[in-house]
């Protein structure tokens, strides 16, 4: 059975392999997008794993002076999707032990019964 290709891992392990690299030049976002021709918020984009073009890749390499496909090869290669984790068991929740409702009409029926047997000897 082939196995399947993790796109955005494989994404992500090459924005992590560029943000390692642009680190190890002591580059912050802003310079680094500069010289590649990007905003702060582009170069961010493809550290996070987001997709990029085959100019922009090349743009990069050259900034570590290494030719692109070595900065592919340089990604952690991911073939298969992750396997999902099983959902966690529920734990028994006991119920509650709802206390017995005193009969409201017994209550009532009592005091008004009294006052009916108080009158009645008077």
């Amino acid at each position: 059975m082939a196995q399947k290709f993790n796109e955005k891992a494989y994404l992500a392990s090459i924005g992590a392999g560029i943000r390692a690299l642009r680190k190890k030049k002591k580059m912050t976002l802003e310079v680094f997008g500069d010289v590649v021709g990007l905003d702060k918020s582009n170069a961010y984009r493809i550290e996070k794993g987001r997709n990029i073009t085959l100019l922009t890749l090349e743009k990069i390499a050259r900034v570590f002076n290494m030719s692109s496909s070595k900065l592919l090869d340089s990604a952690i290669e991911v073939k298969e999707e992750p396997k999902k984790a099983k959902p966690a068991a529920k734990k028994a929740v006991k119920p509650v032990a709802k206390k017995a409702a005193k009969p409201v009409a017994k209550k009532a029926a009592k005091p008004a019964a009294k006052k009916v047997a108080k009158k009645g000897k008077k």
